[in-house]
């Protein structure tokens, strides 16, 4: 009877607990299915350091994301308006340059607009080696969508 009676109440707290197995992770496979690269072109205008910062980690976030799916990445980053003023090694620091740097190893392409460096006065010769000076960001934006990239704003 004893027995009997354990056994009702495992088999009580059994159905009613939540589920002992993971609730399954989130993923993209859905969005990804079919690619088996993914171009993307992210059009950079934050004005500061730690926005700058944020987006980089969430770039590599991506990235790896992508890649785990199976799909091979292929990201360039442009940088135009007023976060070309920090793109150079005194107003970055250290955790910012870190992350240019790993995203650089990673295959990820900068480009920095002479359009803008000039207008807002910004150092070019300062610009850190991890960013191409490119003539005007707007041609690479034209040229990449047109080659299948997808756009992704960054204000």
């Amino acid at each position: 009877m004893l027995v009997r009676c354990l056994m009702m109440v495992m088999l009580f707290i059994l159905t009613c607990s939540t589920p002992l197995h993971a609730e399954p992770q989130p993923n993209d496979r859905e969005a990804l299915a079919g690619l088996t690269n993914a171009k993307v072109i992210f059009d950079v205008r934050v004005a500061d350091l730690e926005k700058l910062v944020f987006n980089l980690k969430l770039f590599n976030e991506t990235l790896e994301g992508i890649a785990a799916q199976g799909v091979k990445p292929e990201m360039v980053v442009v940088f135009r308006g007023p976060v070309v003023k920090i793109l150079n090694a005194t107003a970055l620091d250290e955790e910012a340059l870190s992350l240019l740097r790993v995203l650089k190893k990673k295959g990820v392409q900068f480009e920095a607009c002479a359009v803008a460096m000039r207008i807002l006065k910004a150092d070019q010769a300062g610009l850190i080696p991890e960013v191409k000076l490119v003539a005007n960001v707007f041609n690479s934006l034209i040229g990449y969508q047109n080659k299948g990239y997808a756009m992704i704003a960054i204000n």
